[in-house]
């Protein structure tokens, strides 16, 4: 069993012949050919009759159709009868006839028993009927009408076979949806499993395309070296790929401690180098007292010195010059009482003034909003410890005055009261048709979900059509663009999938019904047709927000 009259019938298209074509005896079918196109065809199987059509069309019934075969005026044909009766007109004659054409094609191209003859001529006869068809459109309909897939297969060889396009023609050729994503793939590169899985096309319509390419004449088929078990799973199926592991985190920085900066002082080349030089040359007014007083012995001043009052010091260039280079004057030797105390001298001058600047920055930031000299200054504590008696009960502090603020006493902070709360918004209404289209197309899709909420509470008791559901923002873009002549009344909502990511759903429209809503859907473009992405309705009311 071969399709020999499928692989005839395309050969005298190719050769642009003229004359009829037939298939088999009785019942026999017959095509009429010119320069290669089909422009006739008749039958003498019952199921390819023009009062067969005409009847499982609907355009007479079976009662008219035996009337009008009890009453046939024998000058004229069935079809000009049934126009005389009024049963159908002359519309409705040459419709049926263009698929009484096309019934007897396709089945001419999938019989398999028969084979077929060709009588050749140099022009039909004037008596012939011409029909306007489009020849190619009508084989690759025929083509695809293919059930066998096992003659088909047989005679279109493996799949691991690539396309080569042989000139444009195929450009000029009105499509189906689902195959018009093919032109743009042929460039040889391919196989038909490549081409299947990137299209989206079932392998069997894949074939059956490719197998129409080739006996027209439009491509060629070559053969790649046969694919092993393994290499077509992976085809048919790849494995996902693993994301490379992250990347290691850089060390922390360790930061040095003030006793290591200290202890590294005694290095040459560290910016303390100059301060051990400056207190090798301090002159006689510069030397420190053998002891140093940590409070004042005289009369107690008008105010407590909250700040600790030290010598002023010459400035000492410590981050300035270090750091262009590390050759230093050669400081004279020390004498040798005083190099041994150094690192303690240095030490007392660092705890000094960091103390020194931390009490003048908590007077700055801490003193009362009171003149200091203005207040009275305390007793001094007596020289000798004297035991305190146990302290008293005492009440709750009173507010503080001028007269009464104890001294170091933190000042109480302000307490801060919480802002009211803000009066309810009203929700915001929803957006027009062409603002949601802009924030779509422009990729404002906070703005855009922001919309689509609004929108779902507007049209709460109605259905919707949800066309697709999206994680990438150029495929929900893509969808608009397909729509944007429409004015379409898109919106989106968020949806929760199962891995945790949060992807778009597309929706289109609000509908009373849920039939009105499918009715919707079948007049959408091709692309929202193709295999695996169909448009579904759903109540507003109940519309998923997780997967």
């Amino acid at each position: 069993m071969s399709l020999s009259a499928l692989k005839d019938l395309f050969a005298r298209r190719r050769a642009k012949a003229t004359g009829i074509w037939r298939l088999g005896q009785e019942p026999q079918r017959t095509i009429f050919l010119e320069a290669g196109d089909v422009v006739f065809a008749t039958s003498t199987h019952p199921q390819d009759r023009l009062t067969h059509l005409l009847v499982e069309r609907g355009r007479i019934t079976q009662a008219q159709l035996d009337y009008a075969l009890a009453n046939l005026d024998p000058g004229m044909s069935i079809g000009k009868n049934l126009i005389q009766m009024g049963f159908i007109t002359q519309r409705d004659l040459l419709e049926v006839a263009r698929a009484q054409v096309e019934r007897v094609v396709w089945a001419a191209l999938a019989d398999e028993t028969h084979e077929p003859a060709f009588e050749a001529r140099g022009e039909l006869d004037a008596t012939t009927v011409r029909l306007p068809f489009d020849t190619p459109v009508m084989l690759l309909a025929a083509v695809l009408n293919l059930r066998n897939r096992e003659v088909l297969l047989e005679e279109l060889g493996p799949l691991n076979q690539v396309v080569v396009l042989e000139g444009r023609r195929l450009q000029e050729l009105a499509l189906p949806p689902d195959l018009s994503r093919l032109p743009g793939l042929l460039d040889g590169t391919r196989t038909l499993l490549e081409l299947s899985r990137e299209s989206g096309v079932e392998p069997f319509r894949l074939g059956s395309f490719a197998l129409f390419l080739r006996e027209i004449g439009w491509a060629r088929l070559h053969e790649l070296p046969p694919l092993d078990r393994r290499a077509l799973e992976m085809a048919l199926d790849p494995p996902q790929t693993d994301l490379s592991p992250a990347l290691p985190e850089p060390p922390a920085e360790h930061a040095p401690s003030l006793f290591s900066e200290i202890h590294a002082s005694q290095l040459p080349t560290t910016n303390l180098e100059h301060l051990s030089e400056a207190l090798d040359h301090l002159g006689p007014e510069d030397e420190l007292p053998e002891t140093v007083p940590l409070l004042p012995d005289p009369e107690p001043p008008l105010a407590p010195p909250l700040v600790p009052q030290t010598t002023p010091e010459r400035a000492l260039p410590i981050q300035h010059e270090a750091f262009g280079t590390t050759e230093l004057p050669e400081p004279p030797p020390p004498p040798e009482p005083l190099a041994s105390a150094r690192p303690k001298v240095l030490l007392v001058l660092v705890l000094v003034a960091l103390a020194g600047g931390g009490g003048y920055w908590m007077w700055r930031h801490h003193r009362p909003p009171v003149a200091i000299h203005s207040l009275p200054v305390p007793p001094a504590a007596p020289v000798h410890p004297v035991p305190a008696p146990p302290p008293p009960v005492q009440a709750p502090p009173a507010a503080a005055t001028p007269e009464s603020v104890p001294a170091l006493q933190p000042t109480p902070q302000p307490s801060v009261q919480p802002p009211p709360a803000p009066a309810p918004s009203k929700p915001v209404g929803p957006a027009s048709r062409a603002e949601r289209l802009k924030a779509i197309t422009s990729g404002q899709w906070a703005l855009a979900l922001a919309q689509g909420e609004a929108q779902r509470r507007a049209i709460h008791g109605t259905w919707t059509l949800r066309l697709e559901i999206a994680c990438q923002g150029a495929t929900v873009q893509h969808a608009a663009d397909l729509l944007a002549r429409r004015n379409p009344d898109l919106f989106l909502l968020p949806m929760t999938l199962r891995d945790g990511r949060t992807c778009y759903q597309v929706f289109l429209g609000s509908y009373a019904s849920e039939a009105r809503a499918l009715r919707a859907a079948r007049r959408l473009p091709a692309p929202f047709h193709t295999e695996g992405n169909r448009p579904k309705p759903f109540r507003v009311a109940e519309i998923p927000r997780r997967q």
